[in-house]
């Protein structure tokens, strides 16, 4: 054991510790009133009132329902009863330790206080009781010898104490010999006084979370009714950091240290009353309620002291550190004070029985030796447990190839020898290979994936020899370090040797390859990379708990079958309740194609009976955890499984399953219309705003901004696909930067639940909400400025995608399977009847799922006009690493969706994107090569191609053709696209394309205009403003000296939203010697101009609230997409050319430079891995115009 005494008695000498936490109770006292409500002294209430959201991530398989008790003292005040009279003043801190005794006074210091005094009166008062007893003495002089050994025990104790902190006064005085080892002493300081303050709160979180897992824990035993820790605290002396020491030798992005740890408790043996109230140590007090009892156990005085060796591999992105690997290089010498049924004197400590403390280190290091002690370590994924999901790092693909030599030793029965292999982690099977029959030179050539928890757990593969009525008998094994793979993650050939008894009997050739998760990261210039949106990946999902399936006041126990597309994948344990019955229990599956994975959820009884079952998708899944609601509702209940989902994406090699679109079920119609009272993050002049909308965290597309504005009015509607009604939809108002990242100015979710509705036939409806909707911003500093906005939502026809076509093809021939064989069951083996229910199981969701679905042929499919259009870009090349690719679609500025950063000129991982297409006829598609992905339409680029979406849909959708690009070197992309129409009657016309174009006003003439000048006219002139801006459109010639001029002068410029927009015209008097006057104001709604044809429109002037006379203008409109643009809008007449779609309505055809390329023999895109190949094929007909840079 730690000579506790000693050591206890050198820290309680340190002045400055001590006196730092004794000063600072002060301070902690008053806080931990607050908290508990003003009284130090009250008792919390910590396991009744657990919350149930901390209740339902108690333990993985709690289902036991045991009493709740309430901790009696929680936090160093409670335990050592401290009340604020008991703060320590300035003259208790001077108290003397080593007050003096009456036996100090009188006997010389060479007669006691070292340990042989401590032997010698120990034997002089046990030799005098006997000679007393010997002779026959009474008890009367007993007592005298028993009162002397007393007195001088406890003076002599009092001087050993008294030196022991003299020796530690020296050794703080004295110079040390050099070391490698720094000082901590920052840290210690700042631990000494703060932890006073911080412990109460750390006790009272510790005890919430205990003592709920012990009442819910289903390892305890059942006749334990109740189990709860009655007493906790910490103490106020806080652990501390005793050295540290930096090994140089490590690579740039490593950091290897040792670290000395120690917790020691302060001694209390001379002390008042006053200070062990101010000095309280460790303690706690765990009770439990059996048979009639209530037993308690108290652990107090801990004493710990270790060294560490801990490894910090650093990353540029938050939070800096991406694993830490912890280590203890010996095991820790540990001593505390256990005692049972209270703290009574007459209590025996449990650590006083011979060979306890031995046996416990024993324990300690053989179960501590395979996480903690060398070679192992455990390693803590730091981004994972701040993102509070715990999923596995990565996955590992594995390909076994073959074995060869292998030796099986003595084989008594002269069987053949029919090895396969075994693989494990962290001692749990992961996966195994097929049987090769009588060889000792086994192939496979086989392909296991398996989830990769930690880099510290080695691989463990063992070679089997299977037998048919023997035990399986092992052959040899490999432990493969897996923390190679974290420098190298694509290792090929790799040849190991099977051991046994350290021999090689074989050898094994093989290949890994590592794919870790995938999460947002910072890049060198700052701007932040989303996280891929990806098909393929890691899925978690956690049953936490059933609520009301009970009938009421009737406990019943349930359990819960979990099957991942028709196949079982786990069981949870039994819970029973009347109310909430908790599971926890969790289930971690690799995910090759997320779309199409389904979980089902079978709820059954005490009796195994079936009481219901829920079916949904993974989507559905990640998408109710997303929004928070959880809860799923069982059919033919009053109850509610409540699950929770943890999703993180992998770039899997699986063709290209990984950016495979998920089909939507409609799209949601964000009508942003105005922002007031925005945040101002400039500190000169004031923000450039614009909206985003997200869904699930994705940018899904946005406004255009408004130049210094604090209330901008945009009037912009933005469409979104959404796969679920449980898709969290956030608006996030941003402010322009040129050169560096934009910055939020704050954001807020949308509540869009009540837009989702069904009609009879389970098919979704369209639902308009013509009422405003204000959400309020939220920034870093508070609430700040209001966001007005509209929603609508337009359903996509539920229709099959050409993948869903071929699997219900598969469907049929598995439906035939099945009725062939369902009246035979009774003779088909185990594994038969297994295989047949699974067959039936997923004949059954399917047709739940693809019964839903029309089948539409393309040219059925394109006669719907509005639609969501699903663009995968499969491969291609591009002229340089470090690029991006962007999609423009129609008259927006900005790209619709932009690829991940090129790390070469070969596009190796594609990627996926949608968006909404209004008017199929009309619509135009663009992609651009650019090396700034924000770049906007208007910017330079690589290179690039426009052609009509309408012609992108015929060429790319039975399968993948080649998009040639023009430009700096040109580029090819291989592209397949899928198109989902929507089911609207109409759309709102601020979407449609008659919306934008160019308008042409022709300024006629004006009568009965205002007298600005004395001789009773005016020189009037026209000045012509769209919406609020500040610079003139257009402006009109003088005419001298007259109040009905006649000007006959046009003007034509793009229009972005002529149902929004209003022309303001300014009526304005021309003067030489001063600055011209306005002598009134007129107002055209543009959506008053016809979209098609001649409006002409008299317009009635005002100047200071009276008739100012009369305009006569006359507008035309040639509809087309027009993208915005900030700088001079002003086009002269005679200097308009045609653009985009050419004039009126009528769809254009042209590409710049080359349209769709030639169809190869490019396999099956999306379905199967296509390759970019020559085309050999005809050009689709598209005619090469250049087209004008305004479009």
């Amino acid at each position: 054991m730690v000579a506790k005494e000693d050591a206890n008695s050198a820290v309680a000498d340190k002045g400055h510790d001590a006196s730092a936490s004794a000063t600072d109770s002060n301070i902690a006292s008053n806080q931990s009133e607050e908290r508990m409500g003003g009284s130090s002294l009250k008792k919390a209430k910590t396991s009744a009132n657990i919350s149930e959201k901390k209740a339902s991530k108690a333990g993985t398989g709690d289902s036991a329902n045991r009493q709740r008790k309430d901790t009696s003292y929680i936090g160093w005040q409670q335990t050592g009863n401290w009340e604020e009279k008991d703060e320590l003043t300035a003259e208790d801190e001077l108290l003397d330790l080593t007050k003096d005794t009456l036996l100090d006074n009188v006997l010389p210091d060479a007669v006691y206080g070292d340990w042989y005094h401590f032997v010698g009166i120990i034997f002089l008062g046990g030799f005098l009781s006997f000679f007393l007893g010997y002779f026959k003495f009474s008890l009367a002089p007993v007592f005298f010898v028993i009162v002397v050994s007393t007195l001088f025990y406890r003076t002599s104790a009092k001087k050993y104490r008294g030196s022991i902190r003299d020796l530690v006064q020296k050794e703080f005085t004295v110079q040390k010999i050099e070391n490698d080892y720094e000082s901590f002493e920052w840290l210690n300081s700042f631990l000494d006084k703060y932890w006073p303050i911080l412990e109460p709160s750390v006790s009272q979180m510790v005890v919430e979370q205990v003592n709920e897992i012990l009442a819910t824990n289903t390892a305890i035993p059942s006749f334990i009714t109740a189990i709860w820790i009655d007493k906790f605290t910490v103490g106020v002396k806080p652990p501390r950091v005793e050295a540290a020491k930096t090994f140089l030798n490590t690579a740039p992005d490593v950091v290897v240290m040792d670290w000395i740890l120690s917790f020691t408790p302060h001694d209390l043996s001379d002390m008042t009353a006053k200070q062990v109230r101010n000095y309280v140590n460790e303690e706690v007090m765990v009770k439990a309620k059996m048979f009639g009892m209530t037993p308690s156990v108290t652990v107090s005085e801990l004493a710990f002291k270790a060294k560490a060796r801990v490894r910090f591999t650093l990353m540029t992105a938050f939070p800096h550190v991406e694993t830490v690997n912890l280590q203890l290089l010996e095991v820790p010498d540990i001593d505390f004070v256990a005692t049972v049924f209270g703290n009574s004197i007459f209590n025996w400590e449990l650590m006083s029985f011979p060979g306890l403390t031995s046996f416990i280190k024993l324990m300690a290091n053989k179960y501590m030796g395979p996480i903690l002690l060398p070679p192992f370590s455990l390693q803590l994924n730091i981004p994972t447990l701040l993102s509070d999901s715990n999923v596995s790092i990565g996955i590992v693909e594995i390909t076994i190839k073959k074995a060869t030599d292998l030796k099986t030793g003595t084989n008594v029965l002269n069987q053949s020898v029919d090895p396969y292999l075994c693989f494990e982690l962290d001692n749990k099977k992961v996966g195994q290979t097929r049987t090769v029959r009588d060889t000792l030179n086994p192939i496979w050539n086989e392909t296991l994936f398996v989830l990769l928890s930690s880099y510290t757990v080695p691989l463990t593969i063992s070679v089997m020899d299977k037998r048919s009525k023997l035990k399986d008998k092992k052959i040899g094994r490999i432990e493969f370090n897996m923390n190679s793979l974290y420098d190298n993650p694509n290792q090929r050939d790799i040849k190991e040797q099977f051991l046994r008894n350290s021999k090689p009997v074989g050898e094994l050739v093989f290949d890994l390859k590592f794919f870790p998760t995938l999460q947002a990261r910072s890049l060198p210039d700052g701007t932040v990379e989303e996280m891929p949106d990806l098909n393929t990946g890691i899925a978690k999902i956690v049953l936490d708990d059933i609520e009301g399936i009970a009938e009421e006041k009737k406990k019943e126990s349930y359990s819960v079958d979990v099957y991942m597309n028709a196949k079982f994948i786990g069981k949870t344990s039994k819970g029973s309740s009347s109310e909430v019955i908790k599971f926890g229990d969790e289930f971690e599956s690799i995910i090759p194609d997320r779309r199409k994975t389904r979980y089902r959820f079978v709820v059954k009884d005490s009796k195994n009976n079936v009481v219901t079952a829920v079916m949904q998708s993974l989507n559905d899944l990640i998408d109710r955890s997303e929004i928070d609601k959880k809860q799923i509702p069982l059919r033919g209940t009053k109850g509610a499984l409540k699950v929770s989902t943890y999703w993180r994406p992998v770039r899997l090699d699986f063709g290209n399953n990984s950016i495979a679109y998920t089909p939507p079920i409609g799209v949601l119609r964000v009508f942003i219309n105005r922002a007031d009272n925005l945040l101002n993050l400039e500190k000169i002049g004031k923000i450039g705003p614009y909206t985003k909308v997200l869904v699930n965290g994705t940018s899904r597309g946005r406004t255009e901004d408004r130049k210094g504005t604090l209330s901008p009015v945009w009037n912009q509607s933005i469409y979104v696909a959404v796969t679920s009604p449980n898709q969290r939809i956030t608006l996030e108002v941003m402010d322009v930067e040129t050169s560096r990242k934009d910055r939020s100015v704050g954001k807020f979710n949308i509540d869009v639940q009540d837009l989702f509705h069904k009609n009879k036939d389970n098919e979704y409806e369209e639902c308009i909400d013509k009422s405003p909707r204000t959400g309020r911003l939220i920034t870093k500093k508070g609430p700040r400025g209001n966001l007005t906005y509209y929603l609508s939502f337009y359903p996509t026809l539920p229709v099959l995608t050409l993948e869903e076509m071929e699997e219900a093809k598969k469907l049929e021939k598995k439906r035939q399977f099945v009725d062939e064989h369902k009246d035979n069951a009774k003779k088909l083996t185990e594994v038969e009847r297994q295989k047949l229910e699974e067959e039936k199981l997923v004949v059954e969701e399917m047709d739940q799922i693809l019964k839903q679905k029309k089948k539409l042929e393309l040219n059925e499919l394109m006669d719907h006009k509005s639609g969501v259009l699903a663009v995968s870009v499969l491969d291609g090349t591009v002229p340089q690493p470090g690029v991006y690719v962007q999609a423009f679609f129609d008259g927006n500025n900005h790209s619709r969706f932009t690829s991940p950063r090129m790390n070469s000129a070969v596009i190796s991982n594609g990627w996926t994107g949608d968006v909404a297409i209004k008017e199929l006829d009309y619509s135009m598609t663009t992609f651009r090569v650019t090396e700034n992905p924000n770049a906007s339409k208007g910017e330079s680029c690589l290179c690039e191609v426009s052609l009509a979406t309408a012609e992108l849909i015929k060429g790319c959708y039975h399968r993948p053709s080649i998009v040639q690009m023009s430009g700096e070197g040109g580029g090819k992309l291989l592209v397949q696209v899928q198109w989902f129409p929507i089911d609207v009657k109409e759309l709102p016309q601020s979407d449609l394309i008659t919306n934008s174009g160019e308008l042409t006003v022709l300024a006629k003439n004006a009568d009965n205009l205002t007298s600005a000048d004395t001789n009773g006219y005016s020189d009037p002139y026209l000045k012509f403003f769209i919406n609020d801006e500040k610079n003139a459109i257009f402006k009109t010639h003088v005419e001298k000296k007259t109040l009905n001029p006649v000007w006959n002068e046009a003007a034509t410029f793009p229009i972005t939203n002529r149902v929004n927009d209003t022309l303001r015209i300014r009526v304005m008097d021309w003067d030489m010697a001063s600055g011209d006057d306005a002598i009134g104001t007129a107002v055209v709604n543009l959506a008053d101009v016809k979209p098609e044809g001649t409006t002409p429109m008299d317009v009635p002037v005002t100047y200071e609230g009276q008739d100012g006379g009369m305009l006569h203008l006359e507008f035309s409109f040639s509809a087309k997409y027009v993208t915005a643009r900030a700088p001079e809008r002003q086009t002269k007449t005679a200097e308009v050319t045609t653009k985009g779609l050419g004039t009126g309505l009528k769809a254009g055809t042209t590409v710049v430079n080359t349209g769709i390329g030639a169809v190869g023999k490019i396999g099956k895109g999306i379905f199967h891995v296509g390759k970019l190949g020559k085309g050999k094929g005809k050009k689709e007909g598209v005619n090469e115009t250049e087209a004008d840079t305004e479009f």
